[in-house]
């Protein structure tokens, strides 16, 4: 009987324990999904942060590149107004007579300031005649008192109806009437006695010159035949490197002998500086020869001062 008992206590205690095992698995797999909830969701949470984050910073991206965008559309339609602005004032310039000749002027005396430099001994502008008359500017001739005569003239209009292409003959016809008439004003203005016998049409436009060569011949030989030379802003600069080479070669020529006797001078003083430098070398070479005596001395006064010190016998 008590055999029986003690079994039935060892199955109850098994079952016990077999039921406690279960209990356990129960809570451990309850409390691992809760775990496993809790990890997904704040993984979940991580993630969604991580997002909203790249979503803010790639809005800021936009945000900056849009205000960028905004700011260049705003210069561009700044630069695009400064351009119009200047299109319309250069189109009054190039429309209106009196500030079209003004243009041409101030283009006139920048290439003479550039390439002559402001001196008045090679150029002038508003230069009044005895006639009364004033030149745009003037170039001094070396070796004259007479001067050269430059008058600006820009024919536009004409010119614009031209290469617009329609009537052409007729407007090349009045184009070549409108420079024979600066031709004719320049010619009887600007040579007189107190000038040479030429003078300067200039053009400060290089397509309107080169029309003038290539298409109005007889225009340019009719201004050669009144003394008229016609440039450009280019062909202009060829006169002016060709005034500043004839003033050199004139100055030149004009003080020849001075400059030969200051060549002889720089000759001479040439051979006194060498001859000076020869005896300096000599004196030099002697000196080096006297400091190497010197130091010869000095080791020997040495070498004896050492000996008798050490006492030992005096070599000497």
């Amino acid at each position: 009987m008590e055999m029986l008992i003690l079994i039935l206590l060892a199955i109850l205690i098994v079952c016990v324990l077999i039921l406690i095992g279960l209990v356990y698995a129960q809570s451990k797999k309850q409390n691992d999904r809760i775990l496993m909830t809790k990890i997904h969701q704040q993984d979940q949470k991580t993630r969604e942060e991580l997002y909203q984050k790249q979503m803010r910073e790639t809005f800021q991206n936009l945000n900056g590149q849009i205000q960028i965008l905004r700011k260049e559309n705003a210069l561009g339609a700044q630069s695009i107004q400064k351009m119009q602005t200047d299109l319309s004032s250069m189109n009054k310039v190039m429309t209106n007579t009196k500030m079209r000749g003004n243009w041409g002027e101030y283009q006139l005396q920048s290439l003479l300031e550039i390439y002559a430099g402001q001196n008045p001994e090679i150029f002038s502008m508003q230069y009044g005649l005895k006639n009364g008359k004033v030149a745009d500017a003037i170039l001094r001739v070396a070796g004259s008192d007479k001067v050269l005569c430059i008058d600006s003239k820009f024919p536009m209009e004409n010119y614009l109806r031209i290469e617009e292409g329609k009537n052409q003959q007729e407007f090349i016809r009045l184009f070549k009437m409108n420079m024979k008439k600066h031709i004719d004003d320049i010619a009887s203005k600007y040579i007189n006695e107190q000038t040479v016998d030429q003078a300067i049409l200039f053009i400060p436009s290089e397509s309107i010159y080169q029309f003038v060569c290539g298409k109005c011949t007889d225009t340019l030989n009719y201004a050669l035949e009144r003394h008229v030379l016609m440039t450009s802003p280019t062909t202009l600069v060829g006169v002016i490197f060709t005034l500043l080479a004839s003033t050199r070669d004139f100055y030149r020529s004009a003080h020849i002998e001075e400059i030969e006797k200051n060549i002889l001078s720089l000759q001479q003083d040439a051979h006194r500086l060498e001859q000076r430098s020869q005896k300096a070398k000599q004196s030099l070479e002697s000196l080096v020869q006297q400091f190497h005596s010197i130091s010869v001395s000095a080791s020997k006064i040495t070498k004896r001062m050492d000996t008798i010190i050490e006492g030992r016998e005096d070599p000497e």
